[in-house]
């Protein structure tokens, strides 16, 4: 999904080739934040302190597991803002509550030759 107040900014925080530092400064723009939400793969700590510093607990929702390095998961731990500290585990939270329907893009994967168990309830 593309920010629709600026298209453009959104598109360059998603562009795989975007070097290091126009995403840093994408990160002060709001749509900048979300096309850099959309990106696949791990963020530089660069940019994820950008994002730190400009976004908000929307912002870092995002900002979990093999999308940031160990030391950047480490500073969000320690982060003030108990908002930004807790931003996924809360998003996670919401959705189990409110019974959210993910996209099946989202379900894990199963290797070659596997099953998952089936249980009934």
């Amino acid at each position: 999904m593309t920010s629709l107040g600026h298209p453009r900014l959104s598109g360059l925080g998603r562009n795989p080739q975007a070097p290091e530092d126009v995403l840093v400064r994408l990160a002060a723009h709001e749509a900048g934040r979300h096309g850099l939400a959309q990106r696949q793969g791990r963020m530089a700590d660069a940019v994820v302190e950008a994002l730190l510093t400009h976004g908000d607990s929307g912002t870092a929702v995002g900002l979990h597991g093999d999308r940031v390095s160990p030391a950047m998961r480490r500073r969000i731990a320690r982060h003030p803002d108990p908002a930004i500290r807790d931003a996924h585990a809360d998003f996670v939270r919401w959705t189990v509550e409110h019974e959210a329907m993910i996209g099946i893009e989202a379900l894990p994967t199963r290797p070659p030759g596997r099953t998952w168990p089936v249980t009934t309830r």
